[in-house]
């Protein structure tokens, strides 16, 4: 299921480096979690042929992943935000700097949804 979850995000921020074939079942294996034989018997080719896509496509996605790593800082960015709201929830502010504050992170955050791809 991780590996999946992995995939999937790999796809979302990767996803126009592909062929809309490689993206339609890489889809339906991730977010649809179609097997193999559902998949080949939809696209109407092998489970092997199938198999060798998914292998492909994910393959490109690893790679450009290692080379970009965008997902990989979008994640360390994450972890940030929510490391510095936990640190900062208890502390005293007005109301007004707490909305302040709270509008900053969500534009921070906000900034990886922004982007159109690669």
């Amino acid at each position: 299921m991780e590996r999946l979850f992995e995939l999937g995000m790999l796809l979302d921020r990767y996803e126009q480096l592909l062929t809309e074939r490689q993206r339609s079942i890489l889809r339906q294996y991730t977010d649809e979690n179609c097997s193999l034989s559902e998949i080949a018997e939809r696209e109407g080719i092998s489970r092997q042929g199938v198999r060798d896509i998914i292998a492909r496509g994910s393959k490109q996605l690893r790679d450009t992943e290692a080379a970009v790593g965008l997902v990989r800082k979008e994640a360390r960015q994450t972890a940030k935000l929510r490391a510095f709201r936990d640190r900062f929830k208890d502390v005293s502010l007005s109301d007004a700097d707490r909305t302040a504050l709270e509008a900053y992170l969500a534009e921070i955050a906000g900034i990886w949804e922004d982007e159109d791809g690669i």
